[in-house]
C-alpha cells in the first residue's frame, strides 16, 4: 500500500497560508499591496485588536466582476501574470495568486467589490476557505475586504502571536514602509476606531517622510539621485547626525517593493566614512527603479530579498551617489538642535526650517559624470589638495577666527553668522586626510631629522613597531632597531616635523595594544592612521594664538568633507544670524 498520499485541500490552503500569513501584519501588507495593484489612490486600512479579531481594508481601486470576486478566493488564480516569461519581468506588487485565498482558509473574510462599469458589485462570504454566500451589494468603485477571527481554526498558529502591542507595531512598521513607498496614494491606519495614521497623498516623497517621521527630520534629509536607461535611484539619505544605533530606519525599495539588502546597507554606510560615531547606522530611504527583467523578485516567500542581474554594478553606482550627495551639502549641525542627535537614537525634535549657516560654499564641488560604477571606494578617503585647494579658497572668503573659549573652542564669524569649532576634533580631521593622502601618495613628504631621535620601547610596543612596520613606513617614518629596547628614527611625515614624535609614537602603541577588538587594527593602515591623528592633533585645552586659530580653520576649509573627526564627532557647529534672533526674541 503507498504511504504517499495527496493533503486535503483544506490542509494544502492552511499549510500556503503559513508562507504568506505569519501574523495580522502579514495580512494587511498582503491586501494592501492588491490595493495598490489595483491602481487605487486612498486605501483604509481598519483594524481591532492589533489585528487578531478584525482587519478591513478598504481601497478606491478598479474593482472587480463577480466572476472576477469568485476567482479571486482559488489559489494561484491571479491576473498578474499567464506565463512562464511574465515572471522575469514582474512589474506588480503581488502575482502569485496565494494572498487571498491563504489568508481566507484561516479566518472567516467577506470580499466586496465593483467595477466603475457595473450598476451593484459583489459581496462574497468566505468562513475557512468555502464559500457560505454570494450577493449583490451597493458599493463605491473598489474593494472592500474584511478579516474577522484571523487562525480561528488553526489555534496552535495563534499561540504564537506575540502581545498585540508587538503586533500592532508589525503593523505601523509596515505601514509606513508601504507609504514611503507610494507617497502618491492616501494612506489613513485605524485601530480601534483610533486614527493612528493618516497621510495625504503627495507628488514628492519628502511629504511622507515629514507626515511619518516629522518635519524637522525631513529636514535633515539630503536628496540622492543617479539616472539611467535601465536603472534609476532617488531619495534620501540623513545627515551623519541622524544616525542610529539599529537599522530600523534603512528602507530600500525597489520598483516599489520593500527588500531587506545587507550588502547595500553596509555599502552605504561605507560612504558615510568616518562621519558616523562608532556603531551608529546612517537612515536613509533609497527607491531603486529597474528594469524588471534585471530583478528577479521571486527569490523570497514573502518577497523581501530579490536578486539582481548586475548586484555589483548596482551597489557601486549606491555608493557613489552616495559620497557624492553627502559631499556637495552643508553638514555643519546647527546649534542647540541638531548637534545633540549626535549622541541620540531619537530624531530631532525642533528643527528651525532655515537651512542655517554655510561654512563655505567652496566645500561644493562639481564632480561632472559622478556615478563611475567601477571606482575604487578607497580613492576618495582624502582630497587632492594641491589640485583643488587654491581655487576653493578664491571661491569664498574662509571663516574668520575670532576668540578661543576654554582652550578648547574656536569662535569664528561668517556672513551667516557664527560657527563653534571644537579645535581637537578639527584638526584630528586635518591630520587623518593628511596621513591618508601621504600614505597613498608615490612621492611623500618626508622630513629627514638632523639627528637621529632615540627612544626605548618596552617589548610590548617593539611587538607592535614589528607588526605595523610597514604601515610606519608607508606614512613617512624611518624607523630602525638600533640595539637592544632602543630604536633610531631617522624621518618622520614633514608636517609631523614640530611634533614631539616620542610621544605620538608611545600613543599609538598604546592605543593599538589596548584596541579591544585587536583584529581591527593589524594590518589596517586606516586604524592606525586614525590613532596617529587623534594622538598628534592639537590638544582639548592646548591654548592658541589668533593666528593659530585662524591657520586650522584655513585647513579645515581645504578638506572635501571637514565636518566630522575620523571617530564622527561633528568638528563645527553653526549658529546663523536667523537663530540669533529668535533666540533673542527679534524674529
Amino acid at each position: 500500500m503507498s504511504i504517499i498520499n495527496l493533503l486535503p485541500e483544506n490542509l494544502v490552503n492552511q499549510i500556503a497560508a503559513g508562507e504568506v500569513v505569519e501574523r495580522p501584519a502579514s495580512v494587511v501588507k498582503e491586501l494592501v499591496e492588491n490595493s495598490i495593484d489595483a491602481g487605487a489612490d486612498r486605501i483604509v486600512v481598519d483594524i481591532k485588536d492589533a489585528g487578531n479579531t478584525f482587519i478591513k481594508i478598504f481601497d478606491n481601486g478598479c474593482g472587480m466582476s463577480r466572476d472576477d470576486v469568485m476567482m479571486c478566493i482559488q489559489r494561484h488564480a491571479t491576473s498578474k501574470i499567464s506565463s512562464e516569461s511574465d515572471l522575469w519581468k514582474i512589474n506588480t506588487m503581488g502575482f502569485r495568486g496565494e494572498a487571498i485565498p491563504s489568508i481566507a482558509s484561516v479566518s472567516n473574510m467577506i470580499i466586496k467589490s465593483k467595477r466603475n462599469e457595473d450598476i451593484s458589485g459583489t459581496e462574497i462570504n468566505v468562513k475557512g476557505g468555502n464559500i457560505v454566500s454570494v450577493s449583490d451589494v451597493g458599493i463605491p468603485v473598489g474593494t472592500i475586504i474584511e478579516v474577522y477571527d484571523l487562525f480561528f481554526n488553526t489555534p496552535a498558529r495563534q499561540k504564537f502571536l506575540k502581545k498585540n502591542e508587538t503586533e500592532l507595531r508589525a503593523i505601523t512598521t509596515m505601514f509606513d514602509n508601504i507609504s514611503l513607498a507610494n507617497p502618491h496614494i492616501a494612506f489613513k491606519l485605524i485601530h480601534n476606531e483610533k486614527v493612528i495614521s493618516d497621510f495625504q497623498k503627495s507628488t514628492d516623497l519628502i511629504s511622507r517622510v515629514a507626515d511619518i517621521f516629522g518635519k524637522n527630520t525631513s529636514e535633515a534629509m539630503l536628496p540622492i539621485f543617479y539616472g539611467g536607461t535601465e536603472l534609476q535611484i532617488d531619495g534620501f539619505i540623513g545627515k551623519p547626525l541622524l544616525s542610529r544605533s539599529t537599522s530600523q530606519h534603512q528602507y530600500f525599495f525597489v520598483n516599489g517593493r520593500y527588500i531587506q539588502h545587507n550588502l547595500f546597507a553596509n555599502t552605504i554606510k561605507a560612504a558615510y566614512h568616518s562621519m558616523l560615531m562608532e556603531n551608529k547606522k546612517p537612515i536613509f530611504i533609497i527607491n531603486i527603479k529597474i528594469n524588471p527583467a534585471m530583478v528577479d523578485v521571486n527569490a523570497h516567500p514573502r518577497k523581501t530579498e530579490v536578486r539582481f542581474s548586475d548586484l555589483q554594478g548596482l551597489n557601486s553606482i549606491l555608493y557613489s551617489a552616495t559620497k557624492t550627495t553627502l559631499e556637495k551639502n552643508n553638514l555643519i549641525p546647527r546649534a542647540f538642535v541638531e548637534a545633540q542627535r549626535y549622541m541620540s537614537d531619537s530624531f530631532p525634535k525642533e528643527i528651525s526650517s532655515n537651512n542655517g549657516g554655510n561654512f563655505s560654499n567652496s566645500l561644493v564641488k562639481d564632480f561632472g559624470s559622478i556615478f563611475n560604477t567601477r571606482e575604487n571606494f578607497s580613492r576618495d578617503i582624502f582630497m587632492e589638495r594641491e589640485q583643488n585647494s587654491t581655487a576653493m579658497i578664491q571661491k569664498e572668503p574662509v571663516l574668520q577666527s575670532i576668540v578661543q573659549i576654554s582652550d578648547s573652542y574656536i569662535v569664528a564669524k561668517n556672513d551667516e553668522g557664527l560657527v563653534l569649532i571644537d579645535q581637537h576634533a578639527a584638526h584630528e580631521r586635518v591630520r587623518y586626510e593628511e596621513l591618508m593622502y601621504q600614505c597613498s601618495n608615490s612621492e611623500k613628504k618626508i622630513q629627514p631629522l638632523l639627528v637621529p631621535l632615540q627612544i626605548e620601547f618596552t617589548s610590548t610596543e617593539i611587538a607592535q613597531i614589528q607588526a605595523n612596520i610597514n604601515i610606519f613606513n608607508d606614512l613617512g617614518f624611518e624607523i630602525e632597531n638600533f640595539g637592544g629596547n632602543t630604536f633610531n628614527i631617522y624621518a618622520v611625515p614633514s608636517f609631523f616635523s614640530g611634533e614631539d614624535i616620542e610621544q605620538v609614537m608611545k600613543g599609538v602603541l598604546d592605543d593599538i595594544e589596548n584596541e579591544k577588538d585587536p583584529s581591527k587594527f593589524h594590518g589596517n593602515i586606516e586604524t592606525i592612521i586614525t590613532y596617529m591623528a587623534c594622538r598628534s592633533a592639537i590638544k582639548f585645552g592646548q591654548k592658541l594664538s589668533l593666528d593659530e586659530m585662524q591657520s586650522l580653520i584655513m585647513q579645515l576649509e581645504k578638506l572635501k568633507m571637514p565636518y566630522t573627526c575620523p571617530h564622527g564627532r561633528p568638528t563645527m557647529i553653526s549658529l546663523t544670524l536667523s537663530e540669533l534672533g529668535k533666540m533673542f526674541g527679534r524674529k
